[in-house]
């Protein structure tokens, strides 16, 4: 399986331009999120706020909120313009964002990191969303699984590197030192990006309008497309998902069990990266198991993204009984395999029936529906903990929602499905 992955850089080479820089750039990211985590703990955010679910609960939301509004625009720009100059664009302007970072060195200046936050995961949209359009255009039409597999596995080994590396320079470098390797790994990805040549793309039949796309227009186009083709359903599978969002506030704050010393900025980072790694562990290995395991189809595709939603509903609600940081951690592994599923089944189906000039917009529709829910769960979940005090039941009520949330994308999706499948049988 891995093999098959790698001979997709072999035979593509510019697909093996734009993964390289996705993976240099991506590193930096989770370089970022620790160290993150870490300033705010250092800067005394959680003594002073008195509420760590709050705290993170508002770090997901900014984080993911920047897609809802900008994923619109992204998309359309995505499907009009260079993608190649939108992702070189995106990188150097996050480089020079990123450095603002350094300028954070007080609980007054909390705020200002917030911002700085929302900059980063705005160009970030235009970023992925001119990437995920062009990854067609670098692959042979046979490859574009395979092709979409290393990627999801790519974001999970990086997930899992880059938060170990986070937590390991945070003590080492320091966390200015951390932000400074992010701002380098964004040129060192745009440098990469120049040297690409991506064909010309089937540009959108419509004209760009600012107020067609400030008013979600432009987007609903690609949204009645992905009807027209039969997907709709697939692309809303990572909206279902959103609920484990909540998953993500907790796992600081599972870190923060294992943290001997209240306040250890450095020892939270590392405890957290270790949490972080695991989910990469796990949805690394989870798109090379789903593929032995169920194969790929339009029927397969559906399943494993049933599967995914259930795998990791019951991975987490066992993590309460099991003692130790090694049984929490093999719990987010198996728990984030059922995750990458999702992802991966589901963004493979709609890719494959979908027109290429609609590619940027469905993408941006997609990742706008799965962000919104997300942020929404993540800061829900942070009041349930302040509120509750119990983050055993918060798991719980998360684990439940996510499987509510699977049997109804499973039961609203029953006739789309039949009819997608129909059609791909008699072709």
């Amino acid at each position: 399986m891995l093999r098959g992955m790698l001979g997709v850089l072999r035979r593509n080479p510019r697909y093996r331009l734009l993964w390289a820089a996705q993976a240099i750039s991506m590193t930096g990211d989770w370089l970022n999120r620790v160290a993150i985590l870490a300033l705010l703990s250092s800067l005394g955010g959680v003594e002073e706020a008195g509420r760590v679910g709050l705290l993170f609960g508002v770090e997901l939301f900014v984080r993911m909120m920047p897609t809802v509004f900008l994923g619109g625009l992204a998309g359309a720009v995505a499907d009009r313009l260079s993608r190649r100059a939108l992702m070189i664009g995106s990188d150097l302007i996050r480089a020079g964002g990123v450095l603002g970072y350094l300028l954070v060195d007080e609980p007054s200046e909390i705020p200002l990191l917030y911002l700085l936050l929302i900059l980063q995961m705005g160009l970030g949209i235009f970023f992925q969303a001119a990437r995920s359009a062009a990854i067609p255009a670098t692959v042979d039409p046979a490859d574009l699984g395979r092709a979409y597999e290393l990627a999801a596995v790519t974001w999970s080994v990086i997930l899992c590197v880059g938060a170990l590396l986070g937590g390991l320079l945070a003590e080492v470098i320091g966390i200015n030192g951390v932000f400074l390797c992010d701002a380098a790994t964004y040129l060192v990805s745009a440098s990469l990006l120049a040297r690409l040549h991506l064909p010309a793309h089937e540009k959108a039949a419509e004209p760009f309008r600012w107020k067609e796309v400030l008013l979600f227009q432009d987007l609903a186009r690609g949204v009645r497309h992905a009807r027209e083709r039969g997907v709709v359903w697939a692309i809303l599978a990572k909206t279902f998902w959103g609920p484990a969002g909540g998953y993500l506030v907790l796992l600081p704050i599972l870190a923060s069990r294992h943290v001997e010393v209240e306040g250890d900025a450095a020892a939270l980072a590392w405890y957290t990266s270790l949490y972080y790694a695991a989910r990469g562990i796990g949805t690394g290995l989870g798109p090379v198991l789903v593929r032995r395991i169920w194969g790929t189809s339009d029927r397969t595709y559906r399943t494993q993204i049933a599967g995914g939603f259930g795998v990791a509903a019951v991975a987490y609600a066992i993590l309460p009984s099991l003692p130790g940081l090694a049984g929490s951690l093999a719990c987010v592994v198996v728990a984030h395999m059922g995750g990458s599923a999702i992802w991966v089944g589901s963004t493979t189906l709609w890719q494959t029936h979908v027109r290429e000039s609609y590619r940027g917009r469905i993408f941006s529709a997609e990742f706008a529906g799965m962000t919104a829910s997300f942020a929404l769960a993540g800061l829900l979940a942070g009041l349930a903990y302040d509120r509750i005090g119990e983050w055993q039941l918060v798991i719980y009520a998360i684990s439940a929602s996510v499987l509510l949330a699977a049997l109804c994308w499973m039961f609203g999706g029953r006739h789309e499905f039949r009819a997608t499948l129909r059609s791909s049988e008699s072709e």
